[in-house]
């Protein structure tokens, strides 16, 4: 296995981190899609499960997250975020022309994603979203919202802090405590416009999924305090090959999960991939 990391030009001329974990001779690509305030580093669990299946692992981090260019959670855009993933797609591309891609998406990852696939769905083979729903999570207050939407255009890098509470990321003590001395991880402060463009990923989403033909996977935990909603997806996306799963008791990140959970849930992730390649 080799582990990779580089560089690329993304829009407007940041430079955008990435890096890649592959196997000899692998069978298809994950491009993996980081959640919000955190980095591509924090998946290690996914890569140590699926590298082994031979899977290659493509993930960079966005525009102003971990080791990316750009003001700390802040973006002018949402079809930013889209257009960096089609370029990492495109490095994919060269390096591996002829294995099929899946897309992973966690968090907001999962709506950069979801819009990805809305724009590009006839370059992937298939969509995995974990972390994900169709409404802000009960920790997201109408004061946080009504701030978005106030100072979006009048002061889009206004700053304020979104008061996340990583013990609702996992059960797991040491993934909590890990988040939060992880130099790369800025959660304490969120720009207005990003939160904004989060905001409008949510009143868009039915009328975006509905179309969709691509195969999916669906994993998110039932207890996730940070986006709710997820058992609404079943019936909002209409594809034939689909697979929702909501795993009773778990919190945001079900791939960062106490062992004996996560092992189900990434269980599920490698089974789901091994029989759609």
């Amino acid at each position: 296995m080799k582990h990779i990391e580089g560089e690329f030009i993304g829009v407007k001329g940041l430079k955008i981190y990435y890096q890649s974990w592959v196997p000899e001779s692998p069978k298809a690509v994950i491009q993996l899609v980081h959640g919000g305030f955190e980095h591509s580093g924090r998946y290690q669990n996914v890569v140590n499960e699926l590298i082994p299946e031979g899977y290659a692992i493509y993930a960079d981090d966005h525009r102003g997250h971990g080791k990316s260019e750009g003001l700390r959670n802040f973006v002018d855009s949402f079809n930013q975020y889209i257009e960096d993933e089609k370029l990492l797609y495109d490095i994919i591309k060269k390096h591996l022309p002829y294995v099929p891609i899946f897309m992973l998406g966690h968090s907001l990852g999962s709506f950069i994603a979801i819009y990805f696939t809305e724009k590009y769905e006839n370059l992937l083979n298939g969509l995995i979203l974990s972390g994900t729903g169709t409404d802000p999570g009960q920790e997201t207050s109408y004061f946080l919202i009504l701030l978005a939407k106030t100072f979006s255009k009048i002061a889009p890098k206004m700053k304020f802090n979104p008061r996340l509470d990583a013990k609702f990321l996992s059960h797991d003590s040491e993934v909590v405590k890990a988040y939060e001395n992880d130099p790369l991880v800025n959660a304490d402060k969120i720009t207005a416009r990003l939160s904004y463009e989060m905001l409008k990923n949510f009143e868009n989403l039915q009328s975006t999924i509905g179309r969709f033909q691509i195969p999916l996977l669906v994993q998110c935990g039932s207890e996730d305090k940070l986006i709710k909603g997820s058992k609404k997806l079943q019936d909002l996306f209409k594809m034939t090959d689909k697979a929702i799963n909501i795993y009773k008791g778990l919190y945001h990140e079900v791939y960062n999960e106490i062992e004996e959970d996560r092992t189900t849930v990434l269980r599920d992730l490698r089974d789901w991939l091994n029989n759609h390649t």
